[in-house]
């Protein structure tokens, strides 16, 4: 008998590897053509990496433990690009907040 499949597990490392994938491209400066597109695409993967996750630990108790570490890597690195999205969004905006405020406009 073949061993248990786990696709949440596996749908959770997708969108995993997307999310990085999309945050990546700023490395090699294809997502600074339009980065609110490329910051958009790894929210959103991490967004469903994240329950997909958990869907995938759940079912992997009942698996016998199959994809229970893809699953929790996928949760933590869905986690990891969402503190990264948001701490460059609030960088950009304390970026042209102080601008703002050196030009003197409002």
């Amino acid at each position: 008998m073949p061993a248990p499949r786990n696709r949440a597990a596996t749908v959770s490392g997708f969108f995993a590897l997307g999310a990085v994938g999309a945050i990546g491209n700023f490395a090699t400066g294809i997502a600074l053509m339009n980065p609110a597109v490329f910051i958009a695409l790894a929210v959103l993967c991490a967004l469903i990496a994240i329950p997909a996750g958990h869907v995938a630990r759940f079912r992997g108790k009942r698996l016998g433990g199959a994809g229970r570490g893809v699953a929790l890597v996928s949760i933590l690195t869905g986690w990891l690009v969402l503190l990264i999205c948001l701490i460059g969004v609030l960088a950009l905006v304390g970026l042209v907040a102080g601008f703002a405020a050196l030009t003197g406009t409002t």
